[in-house]
Formats: structure tokens, C-alpha cells, sequence
């Protein structure tokens, strides 16, 4: 029974078991293979040449690519927000004072005044003054505004090391006002009847006072032409800015006034290029009217006689201011006789001038005063002899009386030679837009 052979489960090797084997023995061959081409076959390959080694491509990051970092953004400089203080000067304040109270600090408001000091007497402010300042959290001031007047303003502004100071302007909307108006009384009803507003009268006759006398030579029918700038600012009229040409057409006169911009500022000259400013005013006084003119032989009212009157004699209210017609030195003041209170006047060129009746005399007008055109004198009166309030007024040339008209003979001065070409090229053009206009006024029409 044991003849045959006896097999036992499990002790039989498998064809897996084989299998195994086998490729056991081959990875060790693999990892012997390939220790042996790395560590000993390595010493046996060629090494490239430094030619080669250069020619060979290499590879560069892509950061590095570039020879400096790409620049940052800078971050965004944060300013301190500022506050806006608006402000007046108070009664018994000063400037430095009236800063305090809206928050500057000490240091800050003195420096800022210490500017703006350079063009304003700050010991002189009016009570109510404004100021407005831009101030940030510690008190330091950033700018600081004092106003002049509606458009012209100082600007106090940190810079480096301190403040500066700059005068501005605030921008107006100006437009163009052209018109030829008859004259049939006095200026200002006839603008009005023109249909022009009354504020230009006074603009006008500013610039016609050395060349037109409105009660002695206007006449009806006399045409005056007028080419300006009429400003508003924000909407609202402000005023007659720069007149680009005026034109008098006159039966006993004739006069004009054209702009020239003289070292940056606004002057007016006739169209013979003589300045519009005389030296000498055309009268002493705004009267109501000639109670008597100049004559060699007139009815004296109190003497009741015929003598000379050397003299113009203009009618105003009791009070009304007398000033100088022209720049002069004072060498007489007080009473003499029949002139009642006189001052006289003494100017270049040989020139006196007279001022009679006065009611009384300028505060603190001495003899030996030198006096600028337009300098306060007096007020009318009646002093001396005299029927009615009225200033008598008389003009000498080398010591013998002349019609006080004769000082208008005294001509401007002359435009700058420099700036006579384009001058009268400006003027001919203007002249002839004002001569195309069509004349309101004509029988009461504002056409």
C-alpha cells in the first residue's frame, strides 16, 4: 500500500513560487547593472570642453531675468484732513488774537502773520475785517485768506520753511456792453433814456472830466459812444470794468479815452495819444450850476456896479467838500476881506489857483503844505462877501488872472513811444465799431 508515491498538500512548489524568483534574481542583476555604470563607467566618459560648456543653453529663472525688482507702488501719502474757520476781527482784538480764537496755534499764527504783515498794516485793522483759514488738527495753519474787497484777496500759504504771501483775484464774467446814446440833458438821465444803467455815469464822466465840462460844454443832440465791460460775479452785476473806447461828439467839444496797459497797470489816452489825466482838474467842486462866469465887466448883486469878475463862481450846497484841482503847495490860508476864508494854492508852470467863501478849512491845512490833486481844502460857505452859498473860484497865470478854463490847456502826457503803433492800430479799430452803432435816444427812442 506504500508502494506508490505519497504526495502531502502544501509541500508541492508552485509555478507562482517560480516566478517569484526569477524575478527577484533579475532586479538584482538591474540594481547591480546600474551601480556599476554610475560609480564605475562615470570616470570613463568624456567631458565637454570649455567651448561646449559656454555653448550650452541655460535656463534663467524668471524672476532673475530681469536686472532690478519691478518698482513698487508707492503707497498713497495720507493728509491730514483740514478744517475751514471763518472769521472777523473783533473790537479791542488783535490780528494774532483774532486767529487764536478760530484755533491757530501761537507759532503758526505768527509766522502766517509775519507774512502777510509785509503788505498789510496789521496794527490798523478794522473792526469786522474778515479772515478764513484752512488749519489742520494740531493748529498748524495751511493757508490763511484776507479779503481787500469783492474780487481782490491776500493768500497766505505754507511753504517750504515758512509761509508766503500773493495777492488774487477772483475770476468775474464779463461782458461786452457797446452803445450810442444822444445826450438831451444831463449824462445820467440821458443813459437812462438810452436805456443804460446810471452805475456807468460815473465811470464816464471820470474819464471825460479833463476833456468835457458837462455844464459849460454838452449840448443837445451832442453824441457820446461807448464800448465796455459790464462783471458779475456769480450771476449778480458788480460793476463797469475796463472801457474799451469812448467817443464825445460834441458841437463845442470833443474828447475820448482808449486803454493802454503801462508797467501792469490800466491807463487811458485820447486818440491823439495824450493821457486822459490833466494836470489839473476842470473844476474844484461838484456844483449845481455858473451863478457867474468869468467876465471883465459884470453887475456886481451887492455893489450893484459894473467891475471885473475875474473868477467862476460855482453854486453848490452849504458843506460840499472843495479839493485841489492840481498837486500844489499851500501859501495862503485864512481871511481876506471881501473873499471871506481863502485858500490859495501855488503849482508848477507859474499856476495859482483861489479858493474863496469857504465855510470852513480842511483839519490840520497849513501854509507850506504840499498837496496832491484832489486833496480835501474846504467846504462851501458864504464867508466874506457873498449873497448865497458858492465858491468863488480864480485862477492866475505869472500873477495876472485867467479864465480858470485856461488850465486845461495843459495837455496829458504822451503815450510811450514804444507803444504808440499798436496803440493807434487798436484805436482805429475800436473807433470804427463805435461809429457802426446805431444812436438811442433819437426822439425818445431806445434803438
Amino acid at each position: 500500500m506504500f508502494d506508490k508515491p505519497l504526495y502531502l498538500r502544501g509541500f508541492q512548489p508552485s509555478r507562482r513560487r517560480r516566478f517569484e524568483a526569477v524575478g527577484a534574481v533579475l532586479f538584482v542583476a538591474t540594481i547591480a547593472t546600474v551601480n556599476y555604470l554610475v560609480f564605475f563607467r562615470s570616470n570613463d566618459l568624456i567631458e565637454p570642453s570649455l567651448d561646449q560648456r559656454l555653448a550650452l543653453t541655460v535656463e534663467v529663472p524668471e524672476a532673475a531675468a530681469t536686472e532690478s525688482p519691478a518698482p513698487r507702488e508707492p503707497e498713497p501719502v495720507r493728509t491730514e484732513p483740514l478744517r475751514v474757520e471763518e472769521g472777523v476781527v473783533m473790537r479791542g482784538e488783535t490780528a494774532t488774537q483774532t486767529l487764536l480764537r478760530l484755533g491757530a496755534s501761537p507759532a503758526s499764527a505768527a509766522a502766517a502773520l509775519n507774512a502777510l504783515g509785509d503788505q498789510v498794516n496789521l496794527r490798523a485793522l478794522r473792526v469786522g475785517q474778515k479772515v478764513v483759514l484752512e488749519i489742520g488738527s494740531d493748529g498748524t495753519i495751511a493757508t490763511l485768506t484776507f479779503p481787500l474787497d469783492v474780487t481782490h484777496y491776500l493768500e497766505v500759504a505754507r511753504s517750504d520753511g515758512g509761509y508766503t504771501c500773493a495777492r488774487k483775484e477772483v475770476e468775474t464774467q464779463k461782458e461786452l456792453v457797446q452803445f450810442a446814446c444822444m445826450i438831451r440833458g444831463s449824462l445820467y438821465a440821458s443813459l437812462e433814456r438810452c436805456g443804460v444803467d446810471r452805475d456807468l455815469a460815473p465811470v464816464l464822466l471820470d474819464l471825460l472830466e479833463g476833456q468835457v465840462d458837462f455844464f459849460t460844454d454838452s449840448r443837445r443832440g451832442d453824441v457820446i459812444r461807448v464800448s465796455v465791460e459790464r462783471e458779475s460775479l456769480d450771476g449778480k452785476f458788480l460793476r463797469y470794468g475796463r472801457v474799451r473806447g469812448l467817443l464825445y461828439e460834441g458841437k463845442v467839444v470833443t474828447a475820448s479815452a482808449f486803454p493802454v496797459e503801462v508797467g501792469g497797470t490800466v491807463e487811458y489816452y485820447d486818440a491823439d495819444g495824450r493821457s486822459v489825466e490833466r494836470a489839473f482838474r476842470r473844476s474844484p467842486v461838484k456844483y449845481t450850476r455858473i451863478s457867474s462866469d468869468f467876465s471883465l465887466r459884470r453887475l456886481h448883486p451887492i455893489l450893484h456896479a459894473y467891475t471885473p469878475h475875474r473868477a467862476v463862481d460855482y453854486a453848490a450846497p452849504r458843506g460840499t467838500p472843495v479839493h485841489a484841482v492840481g498837486d500844489g503847495k499851500v501859501v495862503f490860508k485864512g481871511p481876506k476881506g471881501a473873499a471871506g476864508r481863502m485858500v490859495v494854492l501855488q503849482h508848477e508852470g507859474g499856476w495859482q489857483t483861489y479858493y474863496a467863501h469857504l465855510d470852513k478849512f480842511a483839519k490840520d491845512l497849513q501854509v507850506g503844505d504840499r498837496v496832491t490833486k484832489g486833496t480835501f481844502l474846504g467846504t462851501v460857505g458864504s464867508s466874506g462877501r457873498a449873497t448865497g452859498p458858492h465858491l468863488h473860484f480864480a485862477v492866475a497865470r505869472e500873477g495876472r488872472f485867467v479864465h480858470p478854463r485856461s488850465l486845461l490847456t495843459s495837455a496829458g502826457q504822451p503815450i510811450p513811444r514804444e507803444l504808440e503803433p499798436e496803440f493807434k492800430t487798436g484805436v482805429a479799430h475800436v473807433v470804427g465799431e463805435l461809429k457802426a452803432l446805431s444812436i438811442r435816444g433819437v426822439d425818445g427812442s431806445r434803438s
